[in-house]
């Protein structure tokens, strides 16, 4: 017997109709002058209608949503997964569960042995320091397949004014395909075959937390990253020829602006970001001389939200030189920083992460058996994709002088 699936598009479309017909139940008895309240059947139909829309938008919400789990629940999956690993090292051989691809009606559940319900929101990733995904538009896509296309238009259509006989000019608008460069990566940690057998340990939580954080310090640096030289994926920051140098005063910063605006941008999700110096730097920098006020203060920037991110001053281009420890968990590295204030600014619905097929765990008890751990890897692919350089913009700040500030 065939599974029930959830159509999210039908979902929407009949909340759309149920929308429709309540509309007009409403109007139809405000135009009738003779009575004053639906009739029984209209009530009977207006009830109806209500709850079947509640339905539908809990289930929606049920679908959009993480999973949320119940302690028993998540008792019972951490028992599971903790059977699946001692299995594994019981039998010393190697086991790889899948996450599938987001479809309709399937959330991502671990498939391989039907026993985990995970999806891969659940493990992928928590936000951390200054993911801007939270405070604008910028959406992940989880277990894409196939090739992404996004058609971007070279040249525009324009109106005509023309005499009533005159005829337009035939207009062609010649488009480029923008294509996402997805790459391959992964992280594997390393539990000790003893906390695997404690029956107290959370080994489940243990591992979508260092694997969430590990996913998630990886985003934040390719994202803001004013690095060159990246081969693989990278944000709209990165690569840049040269960055120009911006002196910190509130004009200079809305001219700035004001250059994005002139493009032709649309700036809705607009969002600074800036390094914690630079953010400490325009929260003591009055706007003018004369004027109330700093130029960041009240938690914005001149009213536009903005995060702060130490990756906005990364240098670094190849993950393994900022890992927060090495393989064996003995060696606490820094990430290369530049010396500069940087302050960046970006139309982040213009910046596409994309997770792409499928999140695979291999539990591998096999090569580090030496040392009496268990080895644990995630692998997956990721894209990044900027849809509009001129969307973005990245300066470095120098603190102004005395004159300078004043002269706004």
């Amino acid at each position: 017997m065939g599974k029930n699936t959830f159509n999210v598009r039908e979902a929407v479309e009949r909340i759309d109709t149920i929308n429709a017909r309540l509309v007009e139940m409403a109007e139809n008895l405000q135009k009738d002058n003779e009575r004053e309240q639906y009739s029984d059947a209209e009530k009977a139909e207006r009830m109806t209608l209500l709850k079947e829309r509640e339905v539908i938008s809990m289930q929606l919400g049920a679908f959009q949503n993480p999973t949320v789990f119940t302690p028993e629940q998540k008792q019972t999956i951490n028992e599971n997964f903790r059977e699946i690993m001692k299995n594994a090292k019981e039998q010393n051989a190697k086991r790889e569960i899948s996450l599938g691809a987001l479809t309709e009606g399937a959330k991502n559940n671990i498939t391989a042995s039907g026993a985990i319900q995970l999806r891969i929101q659940d493990l992928l990733p928590e936000l951390d320091e200054g993911l801007v995904w939270d405070k604008v538009g910028m959406k992940v896509q989880y277990g894409v397949e196939g090739a992404l296309l996004w058609p971007y238009s070279t040249d525009g259509a324009v109106y005509e004014e023309v005499g009533e006989t005159q005829a337009l000019t035939d207009q062609k608008i010649e488009f480029d395909k923008i294509q996402p460069e997805a790459k391959s990566g992964g992280v594997y940690i390393t539990i000790s075959n003893e906390a695997i057998d404690d029956a107290s340990f959370d080994i489940l939580a243990y591992v979508q937390k260092a694997m969430s954080k590990a996913v998630a310090r990886y985003l934040c640096w390719k994202t803001f990253s004013t690095g060159t030289g990246f081969t693989g994926i990278k944000g709209p920051f990165a690569n840049k020829a040269s960055i120009s140098t911006l002196t910190a005063t509130y004009k200079n910063i809305l001219d700035a602006k004001a250059d994005m605006i002139n493009s032709g941008v649309d700036m809705t999700g607009f969002c600074y970001v800036l390094d914690a110096k630079a953010e400490a730097l325009l929260k003591a920098t009055p706007k003018a001389d004369g004027q109330g006020g700093f130029i960041i203060q009240n938690g914005t920037l001149d009213g536009d939200p903005y995060v702060v991110s130490h990756y906005i001053r990364s240098t670094r281009v190849a993950a393994g030189e900022s890992d927060t420890r090495d393989r064996q968990g003995k060696t606490n590295k820094k990430d290369t920083l530049a010396t500069d204030m940087y302050l960046g600014m970006g139309v982040w619905s213009n910046c596409a992460p994309n997770q792409h097929g499928k999140v695979r765990f291999v539990i591998d008890p096999i090569t580090m058996s030496e040392k009496n751990v268990t080895k644990v890897t995630l692998n997956t692919r990721w894209s990044l994709t900027t849809l509009r350089n001129e969307a973005f913009a990245v300066y470095k700040l120098t603190e102004p002088t005395a004159a300078a500030a004043s002269a706004d």
